[in-house]
C-alpha cells in the first residue's frame, strides 16, 4: 500500500472555530485535521459548481437561452443521438 505524502501547513482559523472543530472531531473518533481536510475538498467542489454555474448562465445569456428553452433543448439534444 502506498502512502501519500503529508505536507504540513500553517492555517489561521478563529480560536472559536478551532474549538468547534475540535470538539466535533472528538465525537466522531477523529481529528481536527481529517475535518479541515474534508471541509476544504467540499469547498473546493462547492467553488467548481458556481463556477460552472456561472458560465453557463453567461453562455445561455449569450446564446439567447431562456430556462422555458431548456425542455425543448434536451429533447432536440436527445432526438439527435438517436440517428
Amino acid at each position: 500500500m502506498r502512502r501519500e505524502a503529508i505536507a504540513a501547513k500553517n492555517v489561521t482559523i478563529s480560536p472559536e472555530l478551532f474549538a468547534r472543530i475540535t470538539e466535533e472531531a472528538a465525537a466522531e473518533g477523529t481529528t481536527a485535521d481529517q475535518i479541515a481536510n474534508e471541509a476544504m475538498k467540499r469547498y473546493l467542489a462547492v467553488r467548481r459548481v458556481d463556477r460552472l454555474q456561472r458560465y453557463g448562465h453567461k453562455r445561455a445569456e449569450e446564446l439567447g437561452i431562456t430556462e422555458d428553452d431548456v425542455p425543448r433543448l434536451i429533447a432536440e439534444s436527445r432526438a439527435e443521438r438517436r440517428r
